[in-house]
C-alpha cells in the first residue's frame, strides 16, 4: 500500500508533489497502521489537493480505477 499527493497547476493538470513509502500492512487490527505522504507548504495560499491511495491485496485481482479524495486547503507547494 502507499499514497501519493497531487496538487493542482493553474494549467489544468495535477502534478505529483509526494509519496509515501510503500508498506505492506495487516489486516485491520485497530493498531492504526496507515502509510504516510508529506509535503512541506511554501506559502499558505489555498490550492486543491488531491490523494490517491494504492492498495494491492495479496491473492485478490486488482481494477484499473485510481480513487482520489479532493479538497482545498491553505498549502502551496512550489
Amino acid at each position: 500500500m502507499y499514497n501519493c499527493l497531487y496538487e493542482w497547476y493553474t494549467d489544468n493538470s495535477w502534478r505529483q508533489k509526494a509519496c509515501s513509502p510503500r508498506k505492506t500492512l495487516r489486516p485491520y487490527t485497530g493498531s492504526g497502521d496507515r502509510t504516510v505522504a508529506r509535503k512541506n507548504c511554501d506559502n499558505t495560499v489555498q490550492t486543491s489537493w488531491r490523494n490517491h491511495v494504492d492498495v494491492d491485496v495479496v491473492g485478490e485481482g486488482d481494477t484499473s480505477e485510481w480513487p482520489y479524495r479532493q479538497a482545498e486547503v491553505n498549502c502551496r507547494v512550489f
